[in-house]
Protein backbone atom coordinates (compact mmCIF):
# COMPACT_ATOMS: atom_id res chain seq x y z
CA UNK A 1 0.00 0.00 0.00
CA UNK A 2 2.61 2.50 0.85
CA UNK A 3 4.62 1.89 -3.01
CA UNK A 4 1.04 2.25 -4.48
CA UNK A 5 1.13 5.95 -2.47
CA UNK A 6 4.51 6.41 -3.54
CA UNK A 7 3.34 6.26 -6.74
CA UNK A 8 0.77 8.47 -6.65
CA UNK A 9 2.85 11.02 -5.15
CA UNK A 10 5.56 11.24 -7.89
CA UNK A 11 2.96 10.42 -10.86
CA UNK A 12 2.30 14.84 -10.75
CA UNK A 13 6.72 15.06 -10.78
CA UNK A 14 6.60 12.33 -14.20
CA UNK A 15 3.59 14.60 -16.00
CA UNK A 16 5.23 17.78 -15.20
CA UNK A 17 8.24 16.45 -17.13
CA UNK A 18 6.35 14.92 -19.71
CA UNK A 19 4.29 18.33 -20.18
CA UNK A 20 7.55 20.31 -19.99
CA UNK A 21 9.40 18.30 -22.57
CA UNK A 22 6.15 18.59 -24.97
CA UNK A 23 6.69 21.98 -24.59
CA UNK A 24 10.00 21.93 -26.32
CA UNK A 25 8.58 20.47 -29.19
CA UNK A 26 5.68 22.87 -29.40
CA UNK A 27 7.81 25.70 -29.03
CA UNK A 28 10.87 24.22 -31.65
CA UNK A 29 8.19 23.87 -34.27
CA UNK A 30 6.24 27.32 -32.98
CA UNK A 31 9.76 29.09 -33.50
CA UNK A 32 10.24 27.17 -37.20
CA UNK A 33 7.11 28.57 -38.48
CA UNK A 34 7.65 32.29 -36.93
CA UNK A 35 10.20 32.20 -39.67
CA UNK A 36 7.66 32.68 -42.28
CA UNK A 37 4.76 33.41 -40.49
CA UNK A 38 3.75 36.32 -37.86
CA UNK A 39 3.27 35.94 -34.42
CA UNK A 40 -1.18 36.11 -34.64
CA UNK A 41 -1.44 33.07 -37.16
CA UNK A 42 1.30 31.13 -35.01
CA UNK A 43 -0.72 31.63 -31.94
CA UNK A 44 -3.96 31.40 -33.51
CA UNK A 45 -2.41 27.42 -35.36
CA UNK A 46 -0.98 26.57 -32.00
CA UNK A 47 -4.46 26.83 -30.33
CA UNK A 48 -6.72 25.58 -33.38
CA UNK A 49 -4.42 22.55 -34.35
CA UNK A 50 -4.20 20.62 -30.99
CA UNK A 51 -8.28 20.44 -30.99
CA UNK A 52 -8.69 17.36 -33.32
CA UNK A 53 -6.23 15.56 -31.17
CA UNK A 54 -7.97 16.94 -27.59
CA UNK A 55 -10.89 15.81 -29.13
CA UNK A 56 -9.87 12.42 -29.91
CA UNK A 57 -8.25 11.68 -26.22
CA UNK A 58 -11.85 12.77 -24.88
CA UNK A 59 -13.51 10.68 -27.27
CA UNK A 60 -11.68 7.49 -26.24
CA UNK A 61 -11.57 8.24 -22.35
CA UNK A 62 -15.31 9.25 -22.42
CA UNK A 63 -17.09 12.75 -22.14
CA UNK A 64 -17.58 13.71 -18.05
CA UNK A 65 -19.90 15.18 -16.23
CA UNK A 66 -19.78 18.88 -16.21
CA UNK A 67 -19.64 20.03 -12.90
CA UNK A 68 -21.56 23.83 -12.45
CA UNK A 69 -20.17 27.17 -13.31
CA UNK A 70 -17.75 24.42 -15.93
CA UNK A 71 -18.58 27.05 -19.30
CA UNK A 72 -17.81 30.20 -17.13
CA UNK A 73 -14.48 28.92 -15.89
CA UNK A 74 -13.52 27.56 -19.21
CA UNK A 75 -14.57 30.74 -21.42
CA UNK A 76 -12.35 32.73 -18.55
CA UNK A 77 -9.36 30.45 -19.12
CA UNK A 78 -9.26 31.01 -22.58
CA UNK A 79 -8.92 34.53 -22.32
CA UNK A 80 -6.43 34.75 -19.92
CA UNK A 81 -4.76 32.27 -21.97
CA UNK A 82 -5.05 34.69 -24.84
CA UNK A 83 -4.35 38.21 -22.96
CA UNK A 84 -0.78 36.08 -21.53
CA UNK A 85 0.49 34.84 -24.62
CA UNK A 86 -0.16 38.19 -26.89
CA UNK A 87 1.79 39.64 -24.14
CA UNK A 88 4.42 37.07 -23.91
CA UNK A 89 4.93 37.41 -27.86
CA UNK A 90 4.90 41.53 -27.56
CA UNK A 91 7.89 40.62 -24.75
CA UNK A 92 9.61 38.90 -26.87
CA UNK A 93 9.22 41.84 -29.66
CA UNK A 94 11.01 44.50 -28.20
CA UNK A 95 13.49 42.69 -25.33
CA UNK A 96 15.86 40.24 -25.14
CA UNK A 97 14.31 36.49 -25.27
CA UNK A 98 16.64 35.99 -22.18
CA UNK A 99 15.52 38.99 -19.95
CA UNK A 100 11.80 38.33 -20.62
CA UNK A 101 12.22 34.77 -19.58
CA UNK A 102 13.59 35.77 -16.32
CA UNK A 103 11.34 38.23 -15.50
CA UNK A 104 8.11 35.65 -16.76
CA UNK A 105 9.38 33.52 -14.44
CA UNK A 106 7.77 35.02 -11.61
CA UNK A 107 4.93 33.60 -12.79
CA UNK A 108 5.76 30.45 -10.44
CA UNK A 109 5.95 32.62 -7.08
CA UNK A 110 2.46 34.53 -8.25
CA UNK A 111 1.04 31.11 -9.26
CA UNK A 112 1.87 29.83 -5.32
CA UNK A 113 0.18 32.52 -3.73
CA UNK A 114 -3.01 32.62 -5.82
CA UNK A 115 -3.16 29.18 -5.27
CA UNK A 116 -3.14 29.22 -2.02
CA UNK A 117 -5.88 31.77 -1.90
CA UNK A 118 -8.28 30.81 -4.42
CA UNK A 119 -8.16 27.01 -4.59
CA UNK A 120 -7.01 26.13 -1.13
CA UNK A 121 -3.97 24.75 -2.05
CA UNK A 122 -1.15 23.79 0.32
CA UNK A 123 2.80 24.82 -0.42
CA UNK A 124 4.69 24.00 2.31
CA UNK A 125 7.92 25.98 3.78
CA UNK A 126 9.96 23.23 1.89
CA UNK A 127 8.09 23.34 -1.43
CA UNK A 128 8.42 27.10 -1.60
CA UNK A 129 12.06 26.51 -1.20
CA UNK A 130 11.97 24.29 -4.22
CA UNK A 131 10.09 26.95 -6.13
CA UNK A 132 12.36 30.08 -5.22
CA UNK A 133 15.81 28.10 -5.41
CA UNK A 134 14.35 26.62 -9.18
CA UNK A 135 13.46 30.24 -9.92
CA UNK A 136 16.62 31.87 -8.96
CA UNK A 137 18.55 29.18 -11.43
CA UNK A 138 16.20 30.11 -13.86
CA UNK A 139 17.16 33.64 -13.48
CA UNK A 140 20.78 32.77 -13.12
CA UNK A 141 21.21 30.72 -16.48
CA UNK A 142 19.51 33.28 -18.17
CA UNK A 143 21.51 36.32 -17.03
CA UNK A 144 24.53 34.50 -17.43
CA UNK A 145 23.48 33.14 -20.81
CA UNK A 146 23.14 36.26 -21.99
CA UNK A 147 25.89 37.92 -20.53
CA UNK A 148 24.09 40.50 -18.09
CA UNK A 149 24.50 41.44 -15.22
CA UNK A 150 22.45 39.88 -12.04
CA UNK A 151 20.43 43.37 -11.63
CA UNK A 152 20.00 43.87 -15.48
CA UNK A 153 16.60 42.31 -15.06
CA UNK A 154 15.19 44.03 -12.54
CA UNK A 155 16.63 47.32 -14.11
CA UNK A 156 15.21 46.67 -17.60
CA UNK A 157 11.51 47.15 -15.75
CA UNK A 158 12.02 50.68 -15.70
CA UNK A 159 13.48 50.82 -18.58
CA UNK A 160 12.40 49.22 -21.18
CA UNK A 161 8.69 48.76 -22.67
CA UNK A 162 9.37 44.62 -23.86
CA UNK A 163 10.42 44.12 -19.64
CA UNK A 164 7.10 45.68 -18.07
CA UNK A 165 5.06 43.22 -21.25
CA UNK A 166 7.01 40.21 -19.69
CA UNK A 167 5.89 41.08 -16.32
CA UNK A 168 2.25 41.69 -17.22
CA UNK A 169 2.70 38.38 -19.42
CA UNK A 170 3.81 36.75 -16.05
CA UNK A 171 0.46 38.25 -13.98
CA UNK A 172 -1.72 37.24 -16.48
CA UNK A 173 0.06 33.65 -16.52
CA UNK A 174 -0.62 33.22 -12.99
CA UNK A 175 -4.74 32.79 -12.95
CA UNK A 176 -4.40 31.07 -16.29
CA UNK A 177 -3.35 28.17 -14.69
CA UNK A 178 -4.97 28.09 -11.95
CA UNK A 179 -7.87 28.40 -14.83
CA UNK A 180 -7.10 25.46 -16.03
CA UNK A 181 -6.60 23.62 -12.98
CA UNK A 182 -10.40 24.53 -11.59
CA UNK A 183 -11.76 23.31 -15.44
CA UNK A 184 -9.92 20.33 -15.39
CA UNK A 185 -11.13 19.76 -11.43
CA UNK A 186 -14.73 20.68 -12.99
CA UNK A 187 -14.57 18.05 -16.26
CA UNK A 188 -11.25 16.13 -16.55
CA UNK A 189 -7.93 16.92 -18.28
CA UNK A 190 -9.04 16.24 -21.65
CA UNK A 191 -12.22 17.76 -22.27
CA UNK A 192 -10.87 20.89 -20.43
CA UNK A 193 -8.36 20.90 -22.94
CA UNK A 194 -10.64 20.95 -25.95
CA UNK A 195 -12.93 23.30 -25.01
CA UNK A 196 -10.56 25.47 -22.89
CA UNK A 197 -9.03 25.99 -26.60
CA UNK A 198 -11.72 25.72 -28.83
CA UNK A 199 -12.45 29.33 -26.77
CA UNK A 200 -9.12 30.44 -27.33
CA UNK A 201 -9.16 30.02 -31.02
CA UNK A 202 -11.94 31.71 -31.51
CA UNK A 203 -11.08 35.05 -29.74
CA UNK A 204 -8.06 35.20 -31.20
CA UNK A 205 -9.36 34.38 -35.15
CA UNK A 206 -10.37 37.76 -35.59
CA UNK A 207 -6.86 39.32 -34.69
CA UNK A 208 -6.02 36.63 -37.40
CA UNK A 209 -8.32 38.17 -39.88
CA UNK A 210 -7.18 41.99 -39.19
CA UNK A 211 -3.51 41.66 -38.92
CA UNK A 212 -2.94 38.00 -40.71
CA UNK A 213 -4.80 37.63 -43.59
CA UNK A 214 -2.47 38.02 -45.92
CA UNK A 215 -0.95 34.71 -44.49
CA UNK A 216 -4.17 32.47 -44.39
CA UNK A 217 -3.73 31.05 -47.75
CA UNK A 218 -0.23 29.30 -46.76
CA UNK A 219 -1.92 27.27 -44.31
CA UNK A 220 -1.84 24.12 -46.35
CA UNK A 221 1.90 24.63 -47.27
CA UNK A 222 2.76 24.38 -44.08
CA UNK A 223 -0.01 22.02 -42.09
CA UNK A 224 2.33 19.26 -41.59
CA UNK A 225 4.10 21.62 -39.09
CA UNK A 226 1.00 23.53 -37.84
CA UNK A 227 -0.42 19.44 -36.70
CA UNK A 228 2.70 18.28 -34.87
CA UNK A 229 3.14 21.80 -33.20
CA UNK A 230 -1.03 20.96 -32.18
CA UNK A 231 0.12 17.17 -31.19
CA UNK A 232 3.25 18.76 -28.91
CA UNK A 233 0.72 21.40 -27.56
CA UNK A 234 -2.24 19.42 -26.89
CA UNK A 235 -0.11 16.47 -25.25
CA UNK A 236 1.47 18.92 -22.72
CA UNK A 237 -2.00 20.80 -21.77
CA UNK A 238 -3.19 17.42 -21.20
CA UNK A 239 -0.41 16.01 -18.81
CA UNK A 240 0.65 19.43 -17.26
CA UNK A 241 -3.53 19.29 -16.33
CA UNK A 242 -2.82 15.53 -15.28
CA UNK A 243 -0.13 16.83 -12.83
CA UNK A 244 -2.36 19.93 -11.65
CA UNK A 245 -5.09 17.11 -10.43
CA UNK A 246 -2.63 15.80 -8.17
CA UNK A 247 -0.34 18.55 -6.80
CA UNK A 248 0.01 22.36 -6.44
CA UNK A 249 -0.53 24.04 -9.49
CA UNK A 250 3.06 25.76 -8.90
CA UNK A 251 4.75 23.09 -8.15
CA UNK A 252 3.87 21.45 -11.41
CA UNK A 253 5.34 24.78 -13.00
CA UNK A 254 8.15 24.66 -11.34
CA UNK A 255 8.75 21.36 -12.11
CA UNK A 256 7.83 22.24 -15.95
CA UNK A 257 11.33 24.99 -15.82
CA UNK A 258 13.15 21.83 -16.92
CA UNK A 259 12.27 23.07 -19.79
CA UNK A 260 14.51 25.87 -20.40
CA UNK A 261 17.67 23.59 -20.60
CA UNK A 262 15.93 21.43 -22.77
CA UNK A 263 15.14 23.88 -24.89
CA UNK A 264 19.23 25.55 -24.86
CA UNK A 265 19.56 21.96 -25.51
CA UNK A 266 17.33 22.19 -28.72
CA UNK A 267 18.98 25.08 -29.83
CA UNK A 268 22.04 23.79 -29.86
CA UNK A 269 21.92 20.48 -31.80
CA UNK A 270 19.16 21.71 -33.95
CA UNK A 271 19.13 25.77 -34.31
CA UNK A 272 22.54 26.28 -33.90
CA UNK A 273 22.64 28.34 -31.22
CA UNK A 274 25.68 27.57 -30.01
CA UNK A 275 25.91 28.43 -26.26
CA UNK A 276 29.33 27.92 -24.03
CA UNK A 277 28.96 25.07 -21.58
CA UNK A 278 30.54 27.56 -18.69
CA UNK A 279 28.10 29.95 -19.35
CA UNK A 280 25.05 27.90 -18.63
CA UNK A 281 26.00 25.26 -15.91
CA UNK A 282 26.04 26.89 -12.62
CA UNK A 283 21.78 28.19 -13.71
CA UNK A 284 21.57 24.49 -14.24
CA UNK A 285 22.76 22.94 -11.52
CA UNK A 286 21.02 25.60 -9.51
CA UNK A 287 17.48 25.15 -11.40
CA UNK A 288 18.14 21.23 -11.09
CA UNK A 289 18.68 21.43 -6.85
CA UNK A 290 15.48 22.93 -6.67
CA UNK A 291 13.57 20.32 -8.40
CA UNK A 292 14.96 17.99 -6.42
CA UNK A 293 13.75 20.02 -3.38
CA UNK A 294 10.53 19.97 -5.00
CA UNK A 295 10.72 16.44 -5.30
CA UNK A 296 11.16 15.75 -1.60
CA UNK A 297 9.00 18.41 -0.57
CA UNK A 298 5.94 16.56 -1.98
Amino acid sequence: MCGINRVRIFMWWLFSIASALCQVGRNSVMKNLGHSLDEYISVWGRFFFLLPLALAASWLVGFPRLEPGYWAYSFLAALSQVVSTLLLSKAFKHGEISVVVAIWKLQVVLLAVLGVLFLHETITFMGMAGILVSLFGVYLLNVQRAHLSPAEPILSLIREKGMRYALLAAVTLAPTVLLFKKTAQLSDAYFSTLTNYAFASLLTFPLVLRNSSRHLHLLPRYSGRFLAMGCFAATSTILGNLGYLRSAAAYVEAVKQIEIPATLAVGVLFFNERERVQAIWPGCVILMLGLLILILAA
